[in-house]
């Protein structure tokens, strides 16, 4: 027996990881293989494709990708369907490949699942009736979605989202501030800038102007960016700062705990970063990155490079700890996308943020998207109103991030009035068990 998965981004991979342990659980000889990453490779899938860094942002972004999917990772993909004939297909999201990978499998006589199908979030319209032909069952993550694809002649099946299962902190608000030597009283905000590679590199500098413009509003705020696995310390430290021998020490003591990253040894490491002495910390998840003014004692010419710039706000660069910051930070500025879905978890106040390229800028200016598309972030979509801030574009600019922001922070009815709004969207998700119903599901399928 073998069934294949094929998942796409890392939000689907996560999804079909927690699947495949599940079926494990119900089948242990079985063989799993397919396409995703990390999370399938830990479940004990042989990935045969590496797929994470397929996701794209706009049409113009997407066309790069789809030479090499559709002529290289399709086609092979297709002979080893023909040749291993797995028993189901399971998949995951990633619609633009893996509708299709269904008609395809559909075509050889497969029996196939999708889990997460596209536009599931929708309340109503045809969008997804071709599904009925090329799928056997489908699982969805929302209530109304069961309804909505039964309408159009698809077998839908509601099971819940998996992000409530495998969302959850691991620290307290204390553990946490302790952590990474800051200070639990005063205000935290994350900055959740994506895990592609256009996101970061066009989100960062926007992020860290707008944590400057809220620094001189709220003097005592204080400020944690998760850093994805796909994104390399490199690329961030250039992000941070222009300075040569800062980006140097950043690199270095990056280096460092990541060798000790076993041994979650805590060293002081302010006195190579800043030439001072203090309490700022460096653990195996990340480093604080002190503001400018903490360079005091520095060579002359640099200071005097330093001081052509806007200062750097206190910054803790985090890897591994997402799910602690969108928890227990005060304020979230977060790239649109599943990260909106797993912070309304945790009923976060947060500013949903998209900027992209200035090819991706024409594109969405040209498309008329911002007329067609009233609402791009998740809580706002499954809400059905806008209760959470989107900024898109030249809109996403450090002056309106600020304004929006501090009061985010400082006024308790406007916050309790967002959170309240995100325990709405929360309860749409269900409860624990969508990875188990799923796997019932491919179990049927594959006893048919």
């Amino acid at each position: 027996m073998n069934i294949a998965i094929f998942t796409g981004e890392i939000s689907g991979d996560l999804a079909g990881g927690a699947l495949a342990r599940e079926i494990r659980k119900r089948e242990p000889e079985v063989a799993l293989w397919g396409m995703g990453s990390d999370s399938l490779k830990e479940a004990g899938v042989e990935v045969l494709w590496e797929s994470t860094s397929w996701g794209a942002i706009g049409i113009v972004e997407a066309i790069r990708k789809v030479p090499y999917l559709l002529w290289n990772v399709s086609q092979n993909v297709k002979r080893e369907l023909r040749e291993r004939r797995p028993d189901v297909v399971v998949l995951i999201d990633f619609g633009a490949f893996n509708v299709r990978v269904a008609k395809y499998a559909k075509k050889l006589g497969l029996k196939v699942c999708y889990y997460i199908p596209p536009g599931s979030w929708r309340r109503d319209g045809m969008k997804g009736a071709g599904l009925a032909q090329c799928t056997d069952v489908v699982a969805v993550p929302f209530p109304w979605a069961e309804d909505r694809f039964r309408s159009i002649g698809v077998n839908a099946i509601y099971v819940g989202h998996p992000l409530v299962e495998r969302v959850h902190a691991s620290m307290t608000r204390q553990e946490f501030a302790d952590h990474f030597g800051m200070d639990a009283s005063r205000p935290i905000i994350g900055l959740l800038p994506g895990s592609r590679t256009q996101e970061v590199t066009h989100l960062i500098p926007t992020m860290l102007d707008a944590a400057r413009g809220i620094l001189r509003e709220i003097p005592e705020a204080q400020f944690v960016m998760s850093v994805a696995p796909s994104v390399s310390q490199e690329m961030i430290a250039g992000l941070l700062h222009q300075n040569t021998e800062l980006k140097d020490r950043i690199a270095d003591i990056w280096h460092e705990f990541t060798l000790e990253a076993e041994t979650k040894v805590l060293r002081p490491v302010a006195q190579r970063l800043t030439g001072q002495k203090s309490l700022t910390m460096v653990t195996p998840e990340g480093v604080l990155v002190p503001a400018d003014q903490m360079l005091q004692d520095q060579k002359a010419k640099e200071q005097a490079h330093l001081h052509q710039k806007q200062p750097l706000p206190p910054l803790v660069l985090a890897k591994g700890v997402t799910y602690d910051i969108m928890a227990h930070c005060n304020l979230l500025l977060a790239c649109s996308g599943t990260a909106t879905l797993e912070a309304t978890i945790f009923e976060t106040p947060m500013i949903i943020l998209y900027r992209g390229s200035k090819l991706l800028a024409i594109e969405y200016h040209l498309r008329s998207i911002k007329k067609r598309v009233p609402r791009i972030g998740l809580p706002n979509i499954l809400s059905e109103k806008t209760i959470v801030p989107e900024l898109i574009q030249n809109d996403a600019n450090p002056d309106t991030i600020t304004a929006l922001a501090v009061p985010l922070i400082n006024d308790m009815a406007i916050r309790h009035e967002m959170k309240d709004a995100l325990h709405a969207v929360k309860l749409h998700l269900g409860t624990v068990g969508a990875s188990a119903k799923t796997a019932e599901i491919v179990m049927e399928l594959m006893k048919q």
